[in-house]
């Protein structure tokens, strides 16, 4: 993957096009994007073997680190971040934008970040951090999963902490952080 390039304002949609059919990644920052238009971009980038990250994709900032986070929902992808970070553990963020998982765009960024994530050797697990999908994107998510080489787990709002414990994770004490 390569570094997505943010694209705003009333443009966008035909920017991210352009942008998308030159090889490149896109950042959506703002939610000036249609349900159509998010439908027929994640649809360019899949063919194109390309991601669209967004609309309304804010990148959450951690160090490098084992984790690969897709980041569907703010409060959950929010509450991931600060768990990891508590941690002393890092990662990569994709975040996909919350519409990402509804019935009507299905789960295309988040296929397409699924695949990029597994696709990086420092990853060594990918959490969904979003709130529970409708049914049949929930079966999507499941086997696109069940292809891939990295553990995939899901983290909804409340569940992160049991989630990432899962994986020896867990809150240091105050006392043994570094200020």
């Amino acid at each position: 993957m390569s570094e997505p390039v943010p694209v705003a304002g009333p443009q966008a949609f035909r920017e991210a096009v352009a942008l998308l059919r030159r090889g490149r990644d896109v950042l959506l920052p703002g939610m000036e994007l249609s349900l159509a238009e998010e439908i027929a971009l994640k649809d360019e980038a899949a063919a194109r073997g390309r991601l669209v990250l967004g609309p309304g994709a804010q990148p959450g900032a951690l160090p490098p680190g084992r984790f690969g986070i897709v980041g569907v929902g703010a409060e959950a992808t929010g509450r991931v971040l600060r768990l990891l970070a508590l941690a002393g553990e890092g990662g990569r963020v994709l975040p996909v934008g919350a519409r990402d998982l509804s019935a009507a765009v299905c789960g295309r960024s988040t296929l397409q970040a699924l695949v990029a994530l597994d696709g990086d050797p420092a990853v060594t697990v990918v959490v969904i951090a979003a709130e529970r999908p409708p049914p049949e994107v929930s079966e999507l998510l499941r086997e696109a999963a069940r292809r891939l080489a990295t553990p995939v787990v899901s983290a909804a709002p409340g569940e992160e902490e049991a989630v990432l414990a899962r994986f020896g994770l867990a809150a240091r004490p105050c006392s043994d952080r570094h200020l």
